[in-house]
């Protein structure tokens, strides 16, 4: 895939019109990222899936956010609805080896729903702990509030995607379940001491295996540098020293934490040093 730009985007509807049938051609981005306006149900999905791939190549990257809970593109009626990650941290501080079944089984319907259209990657799970008080943009999509609850349960949830060929990419590395801010929104600035971090938020990035794909968290850490993680060098540098070789791909470079036009977005984010820029827009501009 060296010819291909390193870039995932976003496309307009649930069919591929003529002007991205040319433009994708001629762009070539690494990849795509659907969202609800792209689905309608299986078989529309499967035919958009396959159109992509007929122009970008079989191993073109296609995801989508599906983690259940708040955050599913894939709905009802066609789809279940599936439950908040939150609900099975809760139920495995009741009974672990039930909490880790749910998480599996969760893992394993969400691999298999998005094999089955032609989905290779899919944008789950939160690594991010539930932190009282904190903005609510992570809350019930987190597992637990510590990283004792996140760890087997999002291990548990990787390894049942994984089952399907589909490949998690986890998020929002380094950690935002801090965010005192919605990101889609504005920048939030985490506050709390790297010291203390590194302690707790950070542990499950570091721990967790099963995928090398990792997703940028919106965030400014102050003792790194003032600019978002995502656009930030000095702040891509310390993800990768300390969370090792990573595939990073960006968080939607259209979010209120980022500003400039598109192009100046995607130019910081790929010179600070992440593999990927996603953003989601879908028009021709």
């Amino acid at each position: 895939m060296n010819l291909y730009r390193p870039i995932i985007i976003g496309i307009a509807g649930p069919a591929l019109t003529q002007s991205e049938q040319s433009w994708l051609n001629e762009l070539q981005p690494y990849g795509i990222i659907l969202f609800s306006r792209n689905i309608d149900n299986q078989a529309q999905l499967t035919t958009l899936c396959a159109s992509l791939r007929e122009i970008l190549g079989d191993d073109a990257v296609i995801v989508i956010d599906q983690e259940g809970g708040r955050v599913q593109r894939l709905k009802q009626p066609y789809w279940p609805q599936l439950p908040a990650v939150l609900d099975i941290g809760k139920l495995w501080r009741k009974h672990q080896f039930k909490g880790l079944e749910a998480a599996n089984s969760l893992g394993q319907v969400i691999g298999s729903q998005l094999a089955s259209v032609g989905i290779s990657h899919v944008a789950a799970p939160v690594l991010d702990l539930y932190i009282d008080g904190a903005d609510p943009v992570i809350g019930d999509r987190a597992f637990g509030t510590t990283p004792a609850e996140v760890i087997p349960l999002a291990a548990a949830f990787i390894d049942g995607v994984t089952r399907s060929g589909v490949t998690p990419i986890v998020k929002h590395i380094p950690g935002m379940g801090r965010a005192d801010m919605d990101s889609h929104q504005s920048l939030p600035i985490v506050k709390t001491p790297v010291s203390i971090l590194e302690q707790s938020d950070w542990i499950p990035f570091q721990v967790v295996s099963g995928t090398r794909w990792a997703m940028t968290a919106h965030i400014v850490i102050p003792e790194w540098d003032h600019q978002p993680i995502t656009t930030s060098e000095t702040a891509i540098t310390h993800i990768r020293e300390l969370f090792g070789n990573r595939t990073i791909v960006s968080d939607c470079l259209t979010m209120g934490a980022i500003t400039g036009t598109i192009e100046e977005r995607i130019h910081r984010t790929l010179d600070a040093g992440v593999d990927l820029a996603l953003f989601s827009n879908g028009s021709d501009e």
